[in-house]
């Protein structure tokens, strides 16, 4: 796609805006430096409105003069609790924080648009939300950002979103209609035994014993009762429990997610571990709790919106990607108005390194195409 000449001389605002970005990274609620600078950026192009939400969120508003839509977009602003081990002069200034989810791109897109917007304003024809959402990575900020009314006063027609994604190229644009992205409940089961001396394992119920049988029935959960052709996962990512090597545990906690692309299989896995609790509580005398923790849709992109994108884009820079097992509450706006994100191509450039990756980096130039698309997304 052919980036106009005032997008390609965004260039050194993009490098600017994002490196300053990725220098304080500031986690889930927390991002109160991150929000005084999008504060700070958004108030030199005059909004209409300019709050903010959901604590560190912030929403800015362009009113255009005989609007009959109003589009939104969406960019995240957390960073993710790790080391970063890059070695540039742009390094994360936070100590165990860093931007190694593509945030602070996405943060710097929506920035260059607003400027866009700013310098355009008797142009436009349709309203403009800008919304920068704390809390994507497991902190519900999607949800809290829509009670706090971010869709609202005006009412959102359309939202758009993009990600930053390592394995489609650079200088493409990643979409699909249907399931994107997967929709994942974060949960803990705690395992209630009762503990005993080791030598008397009679006396008591072994919490460590029974996660274990617990372990290989969820691993059945999927591969003995889905359909080969249905896509999840279940991974249980952290085990912990027991007091000392000769002492019975009476609590064991296991930390897992469940990822899926339908509603139906989320429902029939979800009874299966039930029934798997129920059936360890009368086979081992042990008993559970079941937490559900935090819950995201499926990402899942309205075919007249994607049909609609084809006609705003260069069909020879867009390619059709899988669905990905990684969630996004991105899907939370789709619940409320018609949604479409996207996937933004950095592979092949500087650094490429995946997702949550310590060393993840990527070109700045390849913002710029998102920029584009969003523009021309406005009509523009």
């Amino acid at each position: 796609m052919e980036l106009r000449q005032e997008v390609l001389g965004l260039l050194e605002r993009c490098v600017l805006l994002r490196r300053r970005l990725h220098q304080i990274p500031e986690t889930g609620y927390e991002e109160i430096d991150t929000q005084r600078f999008v504060l700070e950026r958004l108030e030199a192009c005059r909004p209409d409105r300019l709050e903010t939400l959901a604590g560190t969120g912030v929403r800015a508003v362009f009113f255009a003069p005989e609007a009959k839509e109003t589009i939104a977009f969406r960019a995240d602003m957390d960073a993710l609790n790790i080391t970063e081990e890059n070695e540039t002069d742009y390094v994360s200034q936070r100590p165990g924080k860093m931007h190694a989810c593509g945030h602070d791109g996405h943060m710097t897109m929506l920035l260059l648009l607003a400027e866009l917007v700013s310098r355009h304003r008797d142009e436009m024809t349709k309203n403009v939300v800008l919304l920068f959402q704390p809390a994507e990575e497991g902190g519900g900020g999607a949800m809290r950002m829509i009670e706090a009314g971010a869709l609202q006063d005006p009412p959102v027609d359309r939202i758009y979103g993009i990600h930053i994604w390592p394995s489609v190229p650079k200088g493409k644009i990643g979409v699909r209609w249907g399931p994107m992205m997967a929709q994942t409940l974060e949960f803990d089961v705690i395992v209630h035994g009762r503990s005993a001396h080791g030598a008397s394992p009679q006396l008591g119920v072994d919490a460590v014993v029974v996660a274990a049988e617990l372990i290989g029935l969820l691993q059945t959960a999927i591969t003995r009762n889905l359909d080969p052709h249905e896509d999840a996962l279940l991974t249980i990512g952290k085990i912990s429990g027991g007091t000392a090597r000769n002492i019975i545990a009476d609590k064991v906690t296991l930390n897992a997610t469940l990822r899926v692309f339908s509603s139906s299989v989320y429902a029939k896995l979800s009874e299966r571990i039930r029934d798997m609790l129920q059936g360890l509580t009368l086979a081992t005398g042990a008993t559970f709790e079941f937490k559900k923790l935090m819950q995201y849709p499926c990402v899942d992109n309205p075919r007249p919106l994607v049909e609609d994108f084809y006609r705003y884009v260069d069909m020879s820079n867009v390619v059709l990607v899988e669905p990905a097992m990684a969630a996004e509450d991105f899907a939370c706006y789709q619940q409320e108005a018609p949604g479409l994100f996207l996937f933004l191509g950095i592979g092949g450039g500087k650094n490429c390194q995946p997702l949550h990756n310590c060393r993840f980096d990527f070109d700045e130039d390849a913002l710029l195409l998102g920029v584009e698309v969003y523009w021309r997304l406005l009509g523009m």
